[in-house]
């Protein structure tokens, strides 16, 4: 696992999804695109203060209050995330994380010729390296 690792909570991924899709924000902004998560400000400002202890948010000053920012990208939290995952719940196992998804039927065709598509791509990208 990457030693810049930020674990982040679920309802953390939530306050970084909104970051993620647009940034930067506000309190008063961040608030409102999390209206539905009917959370309390004060949980949401706990939540903004332990991403930034953590390293995963940047402030910056703006009059009375603070302009928040992602200071690592969502795509590298989802690659660390999924290693995470990989390792608890398949020993690391890639090919059994994936062929267990393949057999409980949940992948549609349009994710399984992508599938397919990715591991022919792969597979063709290392035979061109050796």
């Amino acid at each position: 696992m990457d030693k810049q690792y930020i674990s982040i909570s679920e309802s953390e991924w939530r306050v970084m999804k909104v970051l993620w899709a647009q940034s930067p924000k506000t309190l008063p902004q961040i608030i409102d695109a999390l209206r539905d998560a009917s959370w309390s400000t004060t949980t949401i400002q706990t939540y903004l203060a332990r991403l930034v202890k953590k390293g995963a948010l940047r402030t910056r000053r703006q009059g009375k209050g603070y302009l928040y920012s992602p200071a690592i990208s969502e795509e590298k939290c989802q690659i660390e995330e999924g290693k995470t995952f990989l390792k608890r719940v398949f020993d690391g196992s890639l090919a059994s994380m994936v062929s267990n998804f393949v057999k409980s039927g949940n992948l549609s065709d349009e994710e399984l010729k992508k599938l397919k598509s990715f591991i022919e791509g792969q597979s063709k990208k290392d035979a061109d390296n050796r």
